[in-house]
């Protein structure tokens, strides 16, 4: 995937949800009554999540994932609170907002289907089939990723009473103990791990049939990027890395998590995998990689597709000279 825009100012810019074109007004959206007049605007538009996908409408014809106000009445969703996701200055300063539909996963489909032209699909699936544009891509990331954290922390972590949302979906307030509640990202490092025209290659078990990708791992408390990097593939690995140089990001919004990507130098080489992990790890060369990342590699083995920043790790690495 490329960038909607001429100007990409950095790497990460350009990746899969990762382009923005919303100023989040955080200076403004404590004010309440001003994203409520955001809200009723005629020209306000809404990203509707139920459960891990997007609510879709055959009746929006340019972009189907966006919804004008009347389509929160057509789905009873009128009165639910709404997160404030910002603003696009370069379209008349029009809001964007994001709002959670309650349905059972099993019947969702049927339930749609009674209100009318409506379906939902899953936010990597409508990556993986260009169904939505970079910009909203971008605008989907930031909804899901702070949508599902106000699902899953409905209680104070303090008290255990329950929480109420606040700062227009950037906080949840608890009124027994008065804790203030924030989302979180968690940080993972991802990175291409090379040794002279060679980069270090793995499976984890999850993976599709046949797709070798960079190392990965979160970062743990009171350890940096590149020490984690350092930490991480020697734990799944046994290799011993060296320099780690920072690439770019990627927010990756499952459910929410920063991507944060490194090319790093092996100071070894022998491989010692963790298979509790691992089902594999292998060195490949730079020839077989390129193979591999346009699917023509004769052993049929193929790289992640271009929605992940692996791909783009990858790819930088067979690009450099």
């Amino acid at each position: 995937m490329q960038a909607d825009t001429a100007e990409v100012y950095d790497t990460s810019a350009a990746l899969c949800y990762s382009a923005s074109a919303l100023n989040r007004c955080g200076e403004k959206r404590k004010n309440t009554e001003w994203v409520k007049s955001l809200k009723v605007r005629s020209d306000a538009r809404f990203l509707i999540q139920a459960n891990d996908a997007f609510i879709f409408s055959r009746e929006v014809a340019n972009e189907p994932l966006i919804h004008p106000a009347r389509m929160l009445k057509r789905l009873n969703l009128a009165d639910v609170a709404a997160i404030f996701l910002g603003i696009d200055e370069a379209d008349g300063e029009r809001p964007y907002f994001g709002v959670r539909y309650t349905a059972d996963a099993e019947t969702l489909d049927d339930e749609l289907e009674k209100l009318g032209a409506f379906t939902a699909c899953g936010l990597r699936e409508l990556a993986m089939q260009r169904a939505a544009s970079l910009k909203v891509l971008g605008m989907l990331a930031q909804a899901a990723s702070i949508g599902r954290w106000h699902s899953s922390h409905k209680m104070c972590s303090q008290c255990g009473q329950p929480t109420e949302p606040a700062e227009s979906g950037y906080r949840r307030d608890c009124p027994s103990c008065s804790a203030q509640h924030f989302p979180r990202t968690d940080p993972a490092v991802i990175m291409l791990i090379t040794h002279g025209d060679k980069c270090l290659l793995g499976r984890p078990y999850h993976l599709m049939e046949n797709v070798y990708t960079t190392l990965a791992g979160f970062v743990e408390p009171g350890e940096t990027f590149e020490d984690a990097v350092r930490r991480e593939v020697f734990e799944e690995a046994g290799v011993k890395v060296g320099k780690v140089k920072y690439v770019a990001s990627q927010p990756w919004p499952f459910p929410s998590n920063i991507m944060v990507g490194f090319h790093g130098e092996a100071l070894t080489t022998d491989l010692n995998i963790d298979h509790e992990e691992m089902e594999d790890c292998q060195w490949f060369s730079k020839e077989e990689t390129l193979k591999m990342l346009q699917g023509e590699a004769d052993s049929g083995l193929i790289c992640p597709p271009d929605i992940s920043i692996a791909h783009h790790l990858i790819k930088k690495y067979i690009e450099e000279k």
